[in-house]
């Protein structure tokens, strides 16, 4: 039978990235000068969808008796242009600001070349070495992408950090797992056509559900767009770097004090309001209700309280969840680290473990038992 379990894995795989790749370019995405990079990512990633549909769509048309050299060469240069389709896709997510059309450019016209170069060698010669050679280049971009890409995670999980003032890394473990998942596929595709039948099987099914999931990232992403490109764009060093003596920024002794003051008294007008709840904002933003930068908030809270924003806010936010656990026995702990601010549960455990010495359910276990 023609459409055996093989051939219907083939056709299904086909089929599916067709549909993902056109729902990835019906997302609506704000036009804003802003997100005019995340427009062209995903406008790259529908691309790459589609190009990954080829190698499928090949062996259907010839009924799956195609040249398995000729599916396997063009499975090799499809493997290359996804690989920098993916990495340019997720640089765009951590740091659109690095991504431009010039790099880009760049990237694509060596990538063209070098399947070019690949394709002639491989269609109009017989020596296997081609294979080799390619496969050995191809492992080099996957080196050079990977490298990249742990620079610029990093870059931007400061950056976040920075700018939220909270651990980040639940937040942005997605794109990590998104770019090594991405890496894995690439070098299964590259060596799938010599895979055993049922190996083959399982990588077809294995990289269809990743392509669907990371549709639904995307989706994702794009919903928190403004949780994330505030941080990303806004190219300036951390403020921990801009904490300078504002007396010699131009403030007289007279001037200093009065701001002091004022800040004083906003702070503690924000901490009678727990504002300190609110999760996702940023520290400019907490500046700005405060009535001052968040240069002399910085300095303010080194000189004059002896400690970073962040752990401060984390205290109140920490003293607050115990209160919550005296009085709200039944609370759920998501509920809870939503309550006091925090953006993931892990966040609030990490920290309530770390100033406590105990778990939430350990601390609320403790104080009722003592009732």
């Amino acid at each position: 039978m023609w459409l055996d379990f093989y051939m219907f894995l083939t056709l299904a795989s086909g089929i599916a990235l067709a549909v993902l790749g056109w729902q990835l370019c019906s997302i609506h995405i704000p036009h804003r000068e802003d997100t005019h990079r995340l427009r062209t990512a995903r406008a790259i990633l529908a691309a790459s969808y589609f190009i990954l549909t080829i190698p499928a769509f090949c062996e259907l048309f010839n009924g799956g008796e195609a040249d398995r050299k000729i599916i396997a060469v063009f499975t090799i240069a499809v493997a290359a242009y996804q690989s920098l389709l993916f990495t340019v896709t997720l640089l765009t997510f951590i740091q659109p600001l690095y991504v431009t059309r010039h790099r880009v450019q760049i990237q694509a016209g060596i990538v063209t070349v070098a399947v070019a170069l690949f394709l002639f060698m491989a269609l109009t010669s017989e020596e296997c070495w081609v294979f080799f050679v390619a496969l050995a280049v191809y492992a080099v971009q996957l080196v050079c992408y990977t490298l990249l890409f742990r620079r610029k995670y990093a870059e931007c999980l400061r950056l976040l950090e920075e700018y939220y003032d909270e651990d980040q890394h639940a937040r942005l473990r997605w794109t990590k797992f998104g770019f090594y998942a991405a890496l894995s596929v690439g070098i299964a595709a590259s060596l799938s056509v010599w895979l055993p039948p049922v190996a083959y099987n399982i990588f077809t099914v294995g990289y269809i559900l990743f392509y669907g999931w990371f549709a639904g990232r995307f989706c994702n992403y794009v919903v928190k767009i403004n949780y994330y490109l505030p941080a990303v764009t806004q190219g300036q060093e951390p403020v921990r770097l801009q904490a300078v003596d504002m007396a010699a920024c131009g403030l007289s002794e007279p001037e200093l004090a009065t701001e002091k003051e004022h800040l004083r008294l906003a702070l503690e007008r924000w901490v009678a309001e727990r504002r300190f709840t609110r999760p996702e904002e940023g520290r400019e933003q907490i500046a700005r209700e405060l009535g001052t930068t968040k240069e002399f908030l910085c300095w303010y809270f080194k000189n004059e309280i002896g400690r970073d924003f962040r752990p401060w806010r984390v205290g109140l936010r920490i003293e607050y969840a115990k209160q919550l656990l005296a009085e709200e026995l039944g609370i759920s702990m998501n509920d809870l680290a939503r309550k006091v601010g925090f953006a993931t549960k892990s966040n609030f455990y990490g920290y309530f473990k770390k100033l406590t010495g105990e778990t939430p359910v350990e601390y609320q276990r403790r104080i009722v038992s003592q009732c």
